[in-house]
């Protein structure tokens, strides 16, 4: 290996990169030692042409004067002043692969390309950044977020396994999502639960308790649910979610009360309803843009069949079909829920007058997936009917009926571009409809005289005909509140597999209904009064539409 002390001049530059480019230097090395600046070599083989710097045992490829790629070096003033950067780098201890990194910043696309000070600057920078994301990773809790607790405790208290006493139901489950997928819980719901902290949940129950509803019950829930969580995840996943000590979560006070509500409607209005939305089963309602029907027969069934049961509309509207049988006495209808949908976390049976269900079931058969088998008594119009008519659906009626809905707007048509060549199909991008008019929205409701009213409201309208009627017992058992039944209704596969399915289920819902703790006679005779008062007010209302129309 020949070393040539020199003073390295441009013309060496230039004679050096030709020489690389044309012929090589074999297969030995050759250096030019710089003797203006120390340390720096020129150094040359094969087909290369390299500035290394030496310092100490320590050597480092600085750039190139040929190949020519993205790290060629050319200019002498650019080599020398770059060489003492990385001579003092070594100087002051820094290692070659931190010199490495200056130089990938010195020839990258940043804002420290071919600038020492600048490349340099932003070294120290990169370092810090990732001196600091190193120091954020190494003191980051590893145990569970809020959001995997509430998981977590959602998974375990659903098991089929777990007590009956921690077990809960399908509706608490959506509670618990609703609750925790409020804006006020965002910030938190990533946050370790063992770093949550007390100021932080109270700020969380004051901004839901002025933001969300009249009522501080969302509130009182956002509390409740999350001194469950905690609870449940400090005693059962200690290990996985970090929370112990103190229980400082059970401090935390939601102090407010929910005043019970009074309002009854008044038979003739909630029958007046019915009646008011059976006209939108085929027309759209008053300054509707679209020109479907408003109201649709899976939900009016669902609305019906609130109103005559006076159940909670979640669990009444999540029915299965084949847990409304055939009455074995009285040619009624029994209608039964199991315990994890009902509230009071027990079985509960109903008895149905036939002509109160005669009227529900033949909007039901009138509805798009009547007769597709599913396995909803009350199958939704949308989704293929695969989930049930909800609530809301159901409170949609009376919502639209008294224009508190919100409009939905109305779609642009926007023209197809066909590409070159591609089939032109006569659909509506040629002849697009036009767009209807919305018109001034009304409240049918307060035109028929009818003042607001909601589905729970008619559990109280219950209540009091009963209790008027001397039968104060019928109202309870009706309304699920005092049933002590632990007969499970739970369908497993292989249940749904058995030939005689329909057979055998029918049995066990009409031996549950049977037994003393279902109250069935006292249900009866509370559903007869119930359903008769607001069957003959439809008739009565009927008739009169009747008599009207044909003296008109």
């Amino acid at each position: 290996m020949g070393t040539t002390k020199l003073m390295i001049e441009d013309s060496d530059v230039r004679k050096m990169a030709s020489k690389a480019e044309t012929e090589g230097f074999g297969k030995s090395i050759s250096i030019y030692a710089d003797q203006k600046e120390t340390g720096l070599r020129l150094q040359m083989q094969g087909k290369t042409a390299a500035w290394v710097v030496r310092f100490r045992d320590a050597s480092v490829n600085i750039g190139y004067v040929y190949p020519e790629n993205d790290r060629r070096l050319t200019a002498l003033s650019k080599v020398r002043e770059l060489a003492r950067a990385v001579r003092s780098m070594l100087g002051d201890g820094k290692t070659v692969d931190q010199v490495k990194a200056f130089l990938a910043v010195y020839y990258g696309n940043s804002k420290g390309k071919g600038d020492v000070r600048k490349a340099a600057a932003e070294l120290v920078e990169r370092e810090e950044t990732a001196r600091k994301a190193a120091a954020d990773e190494a003191s980051r809790p590893t145990t569970w977020t809020l959001r995997e607790c509430v998981e977590q405790t959602i998974h375990d208290k659903t098991k089929p396994e777990c007590r009956e006493k921690d077990r809960i139901t399908a509706n608490t489950v959506k509670d618990y999502r609703l609750t925790f997928n409020r804006p006020a819980y965002a910030h938190l719901m990533d946050k370790p639960a063992a770093l949550v902290t007390r100021g932080d949940i109270e700020d969380v129950r004051d901004e839901i308790l002025a933001t969300v509803g009249k009522s501080p019950a969302g509130a009182m829930k956002a509390v409740t649910y999350f001194r469950a969580v905690m609870t449940w995840c400090g005693r059962n996943h200690y290990k996985n979610s970090g929370i112990a000590g103190d229980r400082w979560w059970d401090l935390i006070n939601a102090s407010y009360e929910i005043n019970p509500r009074d309002r009854q409607p008044e038979i003739v209005a909630v029958v007046k309803t019915l009646l008011l939305a059976e006209e939108y089963l085929d027309k759209p309602l008053p300054g509707r843009a679209q020109v479907t029907p408003s109201v649709g027969y899976a939900a009016l069934a669902g609305l019906w069949w609130i109103v005559l049961t006076c159940q909670r509309a979640n669990a009444g509207l999540s029915l299965l079909a084949h847990d409304v049988v055939d009455d074995k006495e009285e040619g009624w209808k029994l209608a039964a829920w199991a315990k994890d949908v009902m509230k009071a976390g027990k079985s509960h049976a109903l008895p149905i007058p036939s002509d109160a269900w005669a009227i529900v079931d033949r909007l039901r058969a009138k509805a798009k997936h009547a007769a597709a088998g599913h396995e909803w008594a009350f199958p939704s119009e949308t989704k293929g009917g695969e989930v049930h008519v909800t609530a809301s659906g159901v409170y949609r009626i009376l919502y639209r009926l008294a224009g508190r809905d919100e409009p939905t707007p109305n779609k642009k048509h926007v023209p197809k571009v066909y590409a070159e060549g591609e089939k032109v199909r006569k659909k509506r991008e040629e002849a697009p409809r036009p767009i209807r008019l919305r018109g001034e929205r009304r409240n049918l409701l307060e035109e028929a005289g009818i003042p607001w009213w909601s589905l729970h409201d008619c559990r109280r309208a219950l209540t009091s005909l009963l209790n008027e009627a001397g039968l104060p017992g019928g109202a309870s058992v009706i309304l699920a509140h005092e049933i002590d039944e632990k007969e499970a209704l739970a369908v497993t596969a292989t249940d749904k597999q058995r030939a005689d399915f329909l057979k055998h289920r029918q049995a066990k819902v009409t031996a549950m209904a049977y037994g003393g703790a279902q109250h069935l006679g006292l249900k009866k005779e509370g559903m007869k009064l119930w359903c008769d008062t607001i069957l003959n007010e439809y008739a009565r209302q009927k008739g009169i539409e009747v008599k009207e129309a044909e003296a008109a």
